[in-house]
């Protein structure tokens, strides 16, 4: 198999040539790669999966190539001697530091503008937080990739598939970690509500019920459950779900409208005091995406709950 090369090999010509430049120079190399894997061996003896991985190996690896000089010769995140810091105290500049991300093209390195704050002990680059890379040394796309797959699956096999599909390694505590921040994203976004989807139907459902998520000791320690001894070994995620069903099958019988059917969960209290001034959480819940869905809006409102006031 031919080797990777080095970014100096692959030449972004400058001026109004330099996208055409490029899309040359990855295509004869990737060529060339091609040319020097498969030699001149007959197609009938080829292990043809393994082809198509170190393949799509080597040109995502030549494009990466490709990329990261482009990134690094560009130096417009230098801001001056000193920034402020979050802390409030000034940062000052410490030169370009590089650092390896994984990314959908594999590994890339990249070179930033570092700023120190001698007050908290603590730097960021810029760049970073420009380009979204803050989290954990993965990219947008990746991270991207990450959460949808870690919704498939553990974390190991989540993990697992980044490898097998996309050719990119991601550790499973990277995926955890990655997991939990977008977990934290989406239930912070979800609390600030949200335009209505604007969709309308004569009927709308809205279900409410629970069902019991295994969790790790610590997170269960003292508290009451169904376990013989009286402990827990679950925690009930509450979820609201609404959906429409003006569709009919072959028998006239009601189905859910494809695509119309959202959810919204969390493992958190459902109990409240008819004194209370203030909603349970999972009741706010119910309301911000009754309210998102329009529900108090259709000529027919039917609900079905089974939630456990916990």
């Amino acid at each position: 198999m031919g080797r990777c090369p080095t970014g100096a090999d692959i030449v972004c010509p400058d001026g109004g040539g330099r996208k055409k430049g490029l899309q040359t120079a990855l295509k004869t190399d990737i060529l060339q790669e091609i040319e020097a894997f498969l030699g001149r061996q007959s197609i009938e003896g080829l292990d043809f999966e393994a082809v198509e991985i170190a393949v799509r190996r080597q040109a995502l690896c030549l494009a990466a190539r490709a990329l990261e000089p482009r990134l690094n010769a560009d130096t417009s995140d230098y801001a001056g001697p000193e920034l402020p810091c979050p802390c409030g105290e000034p940062a000052r500049y410490h030169g370009r530091h590089g650092k390896t991300f994984e990314s959908v093209l594999g590994p890339l390195f990249l070179e930033r503008a570092y700023y120190h704050c001698a007050a908290c002990q603590s730097g960021f680059c810029p760049r970073d937080r420009h380009l979204r890379l803050e989290m954990f040394s993965l990219t947008p796309g990746v991270w991207r990739m990450t959460g949808s797959t870690a919704a498939l699956g553990s974390f190991v096999e989540s993990s697992s598939l980044l490898r097998e599909l996309a050719g990119v390694e991601v550790s499973a505590s990277q995926v955890e970690r990655a997991a939990e921040a977008l977990g934290a994203e989406i239930a912070a976004d979800e609390h600030k509500g949200g335009e209505p989807a604007g969709d309308t139907a004569p009927t709308r459902y809205l279900g409410m019920d629970g069902t019991g998520v295994p969790m790790r000791n610590s997170e269960v320690a003292d508290r009451a459950g169904k376990q013989p001894d009286g402990s827990a070994k679950t925690r009930e995620a509450k979820v609201v779900t609404i959906w429409t069903a003006e569709s009919r099958d072959n028998q006239g019988k009601p189905m859910r409208d494809p695509g119309s059917v959202t959810y919204s969960a969390a493992i958190e209290s459902a109990a409240a005091r008819d004194t209370d001034t203030e909603r349970s959480d999972f009741a706010g819940r119910v309301l911000r995406e009754a309210t998102r869905r329009g529900f108090a809006e259709a000529l027919r409102c039917v609900v079905l709950a089974g939630v456990y006031l916990e």
